[in-house]
């Protein structure tokens, strides 16, 4: 990936937004509601010809989980409507198109509408089948059956042996997992084994550590590297440390732990979602400047449109557009406006 951006370029095309305050969440999520498919999902990276369909039920949840954050701000009426297409969007998925992250928006959901539904749809059709080992997992045009661990083993896979966006899986799997209340077991070995595989010098790491940091501290559970790029670190507080380092002067993450230089535009925008997500998650009032100093880079990197793009030149993406605004809410939990 290209980086050879320069700050300056940064700042005048921010400057040019004009949006602020409370309107990155009123602008951020008319822009989603504008892209949302007709049949509440999204396309990846960004909407098609197609306006009916959504063409990445993957990315459901952490787009929607965007929607959702705004919406606690907004109370817009034309955002609860959105958030209900995401619902019956959400309930009829087929059981090989649930994810793991389809947890962490079940329980958002059912907590916005005051259900039950998307928990328990998702802890019967993902979690009962998984430990049954009857959840089908799509694999070469068909569906092999598989439990718990093996669909592990096929996450940590799947990437082609990058164990930093397999970390990414694994990391946001066990979060969802625990707030799920779901056996978390085989989720948290899955993402210590990914955290002693990650690689600075590849992509995704930092991200990687993220998604790592964000689970383990989700359930209370520590950790101490033993091999892999991060075995200098004795405890999930020592990776906590680690990831919060890699912010730069903008108050962005880095996309990669050996590209710290300043003003060339290594900032990325899930990075930085996810790291402001983490450090949160671990310990919010330690780790407040640096929260406060990210969610504020986010709104600042804003398009005019409403919308966010990973970095400069890389094409504004609905995916990435709801991290932030999940990462903007999160950082700053506010009185939420639904329902008034």
């Amino acid at each position: 990936m290209k980086r050879c951006m320069v700050l300056h370029v940064i700042v005048l095309v921010l400057l040019a937004t004009g949006i602020t305050g409370a309107d990155v969440f009123q602008a951020g999520v008319d822009r989603l509601v504008m892209n949302q498919n007709g049949d509440g999902g999204w396309d990846w990276p960004f909407r098609d010809e197609d306006p009916a369909v959504s063409n990445a039920p993957s990315v459901l949840a952490p787009t929607a989980m965007g929607l959702l954050e705004a919406y606690k701000r907004t109370g817009d009426p034309n955002h609860l409507a959105a958030l209900q297409k995401v619902g019956t969007f959400f309930l009829s998925k087929r059981p090989g198109d649930i994810t793991p992250e389809d947890g962490y928006l079940a329980v958002a959901l059912d907590k916005v509408f005051g259900v039950t539904s998307y928990a328990k749809f998702v802890k019967e059709n993902f979690y009962d089948a998984l430990a049954a080992g009857t959840y089908p997992y799509d694999i070469d045009g068909g569906a092999l059956l598989v439990n718990t661990s093996r669909y592990i083993e096929l996450l940590q896979q799947r990437h082609g042996g990058r164990s930093n966006l397999a970390a990414v899986d694994l990391g946001l799997g066990l979060y969802a997992a625990g707030l799920m209340g779901a056996d978390t077991k085989a989720w948290i070995a899955g993402t210590k084994a990914k955290i002693n595989e990650l690689r600075s010098e590849y992509l995704f790491d930092v991200l990687g550590l993220a998604a790592g940091v964000l689970g383990l501290a989700s359930v209370g559970e520590d950790i101490d590297p033993t091999s892999g790029g991060y075995a200098v670190a004795d405890s999930l507080a020592d990776l906590a440390a680690i990831l919060a380092s890699y912010q730069l002067a903008t108050g962005g993450f880095t996309w990669n732990g050996y590209m710290m230089e300043e003003d060339v535009g290594n900032e990325q925008v899930q990075e930085t979602a996810f790291a402001l997500l983490a450090l949160g998650q671990f310990d919010r009032d330690l780790y407040a400047d640096s929260i406060r100093k990210g969610a504020s880079y986010l709104e600042s990197i804003q398009l005019p449109s409403g919308g966010w793009e990973n970095f400069l030149g890389r094409g504004e993406n609905d995916e990435v557009t709801g991290e932030a605004l999940w990462a903007i809410g999160s950082a700053a939990p506010a009185q939420d406006k639904q329902g008034q």
